[in-house]
């Protein structure tokens, strides 16, 4: 088990439909995709590495290259919900800001 407790929970990840529909697609040139966004969310929330802005939101951020090679850190919000060792992740909003250097 690691450090937060969460041992082997089968956690789903799921992008609501209408951040899907607006953010996902805005992104979707740059190399983002809900499966890329839902597997980095998993692997990120697993390992323990992310911030809590409230007792059921879980806050991720990660760097990526937009098409023209400018440095972008996207954060994107999750709520989280648990039933009996399942936890569902729905990452319901995100934001793109450019890396200063």
């Amino acid at each position: 088990m690691n450090s937060r407790g969460l041992g082997r929970l089968l956690v789903i990840v799921r992008v609501a439909k209408k951040l899907g529909k607006s953010w996902v697609a805005r992104h979707e040139k740059d190399g983002l995709d809900e499966w890329k966004i839902a597997t980095f969310v998993r692997s990120q929330y697993l390992l323990g590495s992310f911030e809590r802005t409230e007792p059921d939101i879980a806050m991720f951020r990660f760097r990526f290259r937009k098409g023209g090679g400018k440095l972008v850190q996207a954060t994107l919000w999750a709520r989280e919900r648990k039933q009996d060792g399942i936890v569902e992740l729905v990452i319901y909003k995100g934001h793109v800001e450019p890396v200063e250097s």
